[in-house]
């Protein structure tokens, strides 16, 4: 099974270093852990509309400049963005920490480096998995991205590494 090309509109794009407690401030993190009361907040330090705005664009891109998701390994951070329906983050490069809790919940998150230079807010971008490129269909541009190694890719399809973990426990009952 091949993952789903993702196409949708820009919603935002950030600059680099763009970190966790600007996704999600950790004054809600112990309060709260409904997702969906928590999304209400998200990027609210840097973004106040971001929560309402989402809600506008049916599954949003995000695209961000380089190290996107420092700081602090808060869990949350990525969960809170897939929790407003977002469909993906395209940025030029991840925390690493970030990147892998973005794929161990299932939010794919593609590194294409220029991605924030070459789209606009409001662009309409898609990530075609099998070609390896984002197409900017606003303006005809395509860059490469970075291949999903194939088990991030498989952490993907299964929707995160629980459902993943679950689908290799049953196929061995």
């Amino acid at each position: 099974m091949a993952l789903k090309n993702i196409r949708s509109q820009v919603l935002r794009i950030y600059p680099p270093d763009t970190n966790t407690d600007e996704v999600i401030s950790g004054k809600y993190k112990y309060d709260e852990l409904d997702l969906k009361k928590l999304a209400v907040h998200a990027f609210e330090s840097i973004d106040p509309t971001f929560y309402t705005d989402a809600q506008k664009v049916k599954s949003p891109i995000l695209v961000a400049a380089n190290n996107f998701g420092c700081g602090s390994s808060r869990e949350q951070a990525p969960q809170v963005i897939m929790a407003c329906d977002v469909s993906c983050i395209i940025a030029e490069s991840y925390a690493r920490i970030f990147y892998r809790n973005g794929f161990n919940i299932g939010l794919p998150l593609i590194e294409c480096k220029g991605i924030s230079k070459a789209a606009k807010q409001g662009d309409e971008l898609e990530v075609d998995f099998a070609k390896n490129l984002v197409i900017n269909h606003t303006t005809g541009q395509t860059l490469p991205m970075k291949p999903i190694p194939e088990f991030m890719q498989q952490l993907l399809e299964a929707g995160g590494l629980m459902p993943y973990l679950k689908k290799q426990h049953e196929g061995k009952q």
